[in-house]
């Protein structure tokens, strides 16, 4: 259960084996059930997870409707994480797509870990390197890419999405109507006959 987030850690910053014991024993194993929230919007974020099974969606309400900012899959983590950094209220509500199973690390077992060693805080700064990038990667695809481009960008990143997530969700997530969505899945699907 550790091995896959060890590797995922190791690509960021590699640690010994001291350091991997040290990091298994601060997180906490969770199963959250579909339709359960893991996070309200306003709360301030207490963990940072690591999908181990299942799959998270994280929405925020913007004029009375329910927006889809992020999707995080089994081997991802998934956080509010700028909440979670900063100790401000989440813009963001997280919520299981399916069951799940989490590998949790909370705000204060990371403080403590900084503090033993400071390889968690060089771990820290490539973590909120990541939620940058990927969130400066998702301005640019709404800046430069069509409804239709950015649908078969995601197919072709995540190709088992279309399956997962119901439509309403990831139109939300593509920035358009489920009209929208559901005329360029019909027109995939009848280019693929």
């Amino acid at each position: 259960m550790y091995r896959r987030l060890l590797e995922r850690l190791n690509q960021m910053v590699p640690l010994n084996p001291p350091q991997q014991r040290s990091l298994c024993k601060a997180l906490k194993l969770m199963e959250v059930s579909k339709g359960d929230t893991l996070l309200e919007q306003g709360q301030i974020s207490n963990h940072i997870y690591f999908v181990v099974k299942g799959m998270l969606r994280a929405s925020c309400e913007v004029a009375g409707k329910d927006v889809t900012r992020w999707f995080s899959q089994e081997g991802d983590f998934a956080a509010a994480y700028f909440s979670f950094v900063y100790r401000q209220p989440s813009e963001d509500s997280i919520f299981p797509i399916t069951d799940v199973t989490l590998l949790a690390l909370s705000y204060g077992a990371l403080q403590d870990l900084s503090r033993q060693d400071s390889i968690w805080i060089d771990l820290n700064r490539h973590l909120l390197e990541y939620y940058y990038t990927t969130l400066l990667q998702r301005v640019l695809t709404f800046q430069t890419q069509s409804a239709a481009e950015r649908y078969h960008s995601l197919l072709r990143e995540h190709p088992t999405f279309e399956q997962k997530v119901p439509l309403g969700q990831l139109a939300s997530y593509l920035g358009m109507s489920q009209e929208t969505l559901s005329r360029l899945r019909k027109k995939r699907h009848a280019r693929q006959k």
